[in-house]
């Protein structure tokens, strides 16, 4: 073995190690990210012993999610940790896996172009008024307890009630809906066993009937929402009975899981970095690029995956087709040859622009629309609680590909 290649084996070895680190650890407060520096460091562009390509770098990673060579197949089932027999992977999500998450063109596009009007910076705007007297609304309910539940009396509600109004979901049985979403979501990360995916397949029907009827009704009676438009959609919008459900449960859960990942994730770093909080206070108008900031400091979306279609190159890596490529984006966030300082939250932070939205084709429908809710909640939480501090320790989510919390006591007094 040449000296060239036995370097090639150690460091292929530390970055499975540190890998699987990354992959399998409860990161808890800490999040991930020295791991990520660590493997930024020995193995940037990683080649595992199955084959993923994984990418820890800002450049890398921005790179892999704009090449055209790089598109979605079933990238949930391409890093499997433990087994999963082949029917029960066939049997989870295969109405979620026709959604636009995972087509490309021209499917993808005749997907996305169904829905994307409705989050344009335009109809974002018109509905600010709307989120503001949700936000108000639930700061009352908070105001009057004293003691509260950060995610469930704020990060959680809001989204839901929003995405909720935009598909036309009657207000009974959104919460139950929501609930449901965590398990479907579950092998979306990469150490998924079989019981979550089991999980996964059990919540994946019971959304595709509470959601069926609901669009059986709008086929009745149509009104001016989403599920109306996906229910009645003809000629070249028409959708199968799969993609028109897929399509449904997508808009719901991407509605609000990312949205509830960033005011929770966003609400903890300021409660543990009170000069920051104050800078917000003392400037809501800074609430936009602090949004930024937080997305970019502990991002609601820790990975995205594509799937090499044809021959490519990132960085001096050859990527063969049928190769998975797993981007870990809150590596790339933290990465020091793209910000200045990558480990310290700045809110002032000269256009931060993180990769926690994705990028390309698939660059996520309602980052506007995450954003703007996200803006409004944080910075009139603070103005409305100067004194607000933690009751106890947050409790934080199992799993890598979705960061966030479970709870977050907090007195509001």
């Amino acid at each position: 073995m040449t000296k060239r290649t036995e370097q090639a084996s150690t460091t292929g070895d530390a970055g499975d190690h540190l890998l699987l680190e990354v992959l399998l650890s409860q990161h808890g407060p800490a999040g991930p990210y020295a791991a990520y520096r660590r493997l930024r460091e020995i193995a940037p562009i990683h080649v595992s012993a199955s084959g993923v390509v994984v990418l820890s770098r800002f450049r890398d990673c921005d790179t892999a999610l704009r090449d055209r060579a790089l598109g979605k197949a079933d990238e949930s089932l391409g890093f499997r940790l433990s087994s999963v027999p082949a029917e029960l992977a066939e049997r989870a999500m295969h109405r979620f896996r026709r959604t636009m998450l995972f087509r490309n063109p021209p499917d993808h596009h005749r997907l996305r172009t169904l829905v994307a009007d409705v989050f344009t910076a335009r109809h974002i705007r018109e509905m600010r008024g709307a989120v503001v007297n949700t936000v108000e609304q639930l700061l009352d309910h908070i105001a009057d307890k004293r003691e509260a539940d950060l995610v469930t009396d704020l990060a959680l509600p809001l989204p839901v009630s929003v995405i909720g109004d935009l598909l036309g979901l009657p207000p009974d049985g959104r919460a139950a809906a929501a609930a449901l979403v965590r398990d479907l979501m579950a092998p979306l990360e990469p150490a998924a066993d079989a019981a979550a995916v089991e999980r996964a397949a059990i919540a994946e029907d019971h959304l595709a009937d509470y959601l069926g009827d609901i669009l059986a009704g709008k086929r009745r009676r149509p009104g001016d929402d989403l599920l109306s438009r996906l229910a009645t959609a003809r000629g070249r919008d028409t959708l199968d009975h799969d993609e028109c459900i897929g399509t449904a449960i997508l808009l719901f859960a991407a509605g609000f899981e990312t949205t509830t990942n960033l005011i929770g994730n966003g609400t903890a770093a300021l409660l543990a970095h009170p000069d920051q909080a104050a800078k917000l206070r003392a400037a809501p108008d800074l609430a936009a690029n602090a949004v930024e900031e937080l997305l970019r400091w502990d991002a609601p979306v820790q990975t995205n995956g594509r799937t090499a279609l044809t021959t490519t190159t990132i960085g001096d890596t050859a990527i063969e087709p049928g190769q998975v490529v797993l981007m870990l984006l809150g590596s790339a966030n933290r990465d020091p040859d793209r910000y200045a300082n990558a480990d310290q939250l700045d809110l002032g932070r000269p256009s931060p622009s993180p990769l926690s939205f994705g990028g390309g084709i698939h660059y996520c429908l309602g980052a506007a629309l995450a954003r703007m809710e996200g803006a409004e909640a944080l910075s009139r939480l603070l103005t409305r609680f100067p004194n607000l501090t933690a009751r106890d320790e947050p409790t934080w989510r199992a799993g890598l590909s979705f960061r966030g919390l479970t709870s977050l006591p907090v007195h509001a007094a």
